[in-house]
């Protein structure tokens, strides 16, 4: 047991202190496996939602729940900057101004809404351990939407893309969103059930 936890710890967080003494697993390593992790969870997110075998996301609100998780951070961090009174040249500093703290704390607490909402209606949706499964997948995959949405909107703003580049955002935002309205298979996995039942 004395072993088990510092491994765990590795594995879990980057950057952590244990990471390349006790594993000789890098910072860089562990955010290659969380990576890898968030890309397998939306992929087999993906099939069990497609095959309307769980229920992923029951309605808009629950698709929501989940992607509020990244989009409270991100506004918090915009919000934070703006309000930074840091002079030109020095170093910023997110945390050292109590307006600051706050904006971050309400981030945080949405955030940690969120979470307790996805687990909620996961398991009340489909049972207590498929449910807290299909919740953890579905916060780990959530990273992978929320880095796709934001690079389809880089693109598709950013000054020095080409038309085509343009182009290619819209066409892979249209398929994100087409994969995300299919993963709100809730009334079509109620009935799948309804007819197995």
């Amino acid at each position: 047991m004395k072993i088990l936890i510092p491994f765990i710890i590795t594995l879990l967080l980057p950057g952590t202190c244990y990471a390349e003494n006790f594993l000789g697993v890098t910072s860089d390593q562990q955010l290659i496996m969380w990576a890898w992790a968030a890309l397998g969870s939306f992929l087999v997110l993906l099939v069990m939602g497609l095959t309307n075998r769980v229920v992923v996301f029951a309605n808009h609100g629950d698709l929501w729940s989940t992607l509020i998780i990244f989009i409270a951070p991100i506004v918090a961090f915009v919000i934070a900057l703006t309000l930074d009174s840091t002079p030109e040249g020095a170093e910023v500093n997110l945390l050292d101004e109590t307006i600051e703290i706050i904006v971050w704390s309400i981030g945080g607490i949405v955030a940690g809404f969120g979470i307790l909402t996805t687990f909620v209606l996961s398991i009340k949706h489909n049972g207590l351990i498929l449910g807290i499964i299909v919740a953890v997948f579905k916060v780990v995959a959530s990273v992978v939407c929320a880095l796709c949405l934001l690079g389809c909107l880089g693109t598709i703003f950013g000054k020095s893309n080409s038309l085509s580049a343009k182009l290619m955002g819209f066409v892979l935002l249209g398929f994100l969103m087409w994969i995300l309205r299919k993963l709100i298979n809730g009334e079509a996995v109620m009935a799948r059930r309804a007819e197995a039942g």
